[in-house]
């Protein structure tokens, strides 16, 4: 009977009870919140007194710790990107899904620089070295890679990057990319590649020069298998000296020059395509502190 009164007495309490808008200095306030929090929370309550003070207490006191958690929640700084960086060990290639469910190659010694978690508007990466690139398409999300030069602005497609000390390639399977500076983030002539094309951009002088390339060539080096129509020796060692890691020189200019066409789709091994290919070319094979030289 007392319990069930001085309930009623304290909704009666509630009901008088009114506030009136005072002016709010965010700063001032939450640094009082701040330091007050520090100090004990005392609720001190005579027996004899009306219980209705005591309960009106303890909701305001955990009414209090409320308001200064969420003003110390709000005033916390926002974490900042954790990024991962893989290198491609040396005579191997690299798979990684990034956190999009897009997938990278790394080719050998190349570094991929990229976040645990993908930023709200782009999605966005550094390469040094070689890398193919499946990006999965979402349009709300470009993707954009980044060189040491240049950047390549995509949605969705499936392209190959080289970046290398002295240029950078930028080689297009299917899709559609754009080129920019890095610097201010311009377009590179304006120029958005189409499937088959590469662009190669020279640092030294700041010139593109986009030419057309096989589609096949761009994946031979991830997938092992090799197509030649009308390639000249030197196309050729380029391409086998990309995919197998290993520097090949051709010394004589008449050799360079010559063209083959061939097929090399069983995975063969570097030293069985280059016995292959001397019983056209007749060249001599040797090899000299890890490079091989044709004579």
């Amino acid at each position: 009977m007392e319990d069930r009164q001085n309930n009623n007495e304290l909704e009666s309490l509630a009901k008088r009870i009114h506030f009136k808008s005072l002016p709010f200095d965010e700063k001032q306030a939450f640094n009082r919140l701040t330091d007050r929090a520090k100090w004990p929370v005392v609720i001190s309550y005579a027996g004899k007194g009306n219980p209705a003070w005591k309960y009106l207490s303890i909701a305001a006191s955990i009414a209090f710790l409320l308001v200064t958690s969420i003003l110390l929640i709000d005033k916390a700084p926002k974490p900042e990107l954790v990024y991962y960086e893989t290198t491609a060990v040396p005579d191997a290639k690299t798979k990684i899904t990034l956190p999009d469910s897009s997938v990278v190659w790394l080719n050998a010694n190349a570094c991929l620089r990229y976040p645990r978690e993908f930023s709200e508007h782009t999605r966005q990466v550094e390469i040094k070295g070689e890398a193919f690139f499946e990006i999965r398409k979402d349009e709300k999300k470009p993707f954009i890679v980044q060189t040491d030069r240049i950047g390549i602005r995509v949605l969705g497609t499936t392209f190959n990057v080289d970046a290398e000390p002295d240029k950078t390639e930028v080689t297009l399977l299917t899709g559609k990319v754009s080129l920019y500076r890095k610097e201010n983030l311009s377009q590179i002539a304006d120029r958005i590649l189409s499937p088959g094309e590469r662009a190669v951009f020279y640092k030294s002088n700041n010139n593109l020069i986009v030419s057309t390339i096989r589609p096949e060539s761009i994946t031979s080096w991830i997938t092992g298998k090799f197509i030649f129509r009308d390639s000249s020796l030197e196309e050729i060692m380029q391409e086998l000296q990309r995919a197998f890691h290993v520097k090949i020189h051709i010394e004589s200019e008449n050799l360079r020059k010559q063209t083959f066409n061939a097929d090399f789709t069983g995975k063969e091994t570097l030293d069985e395509i280059l016995s292959i290919m001397q019983i056209s070319a007749r060249y001599q094979i040797e090899k000299q502190k890890g490079e091989i030289f044709l004579k």
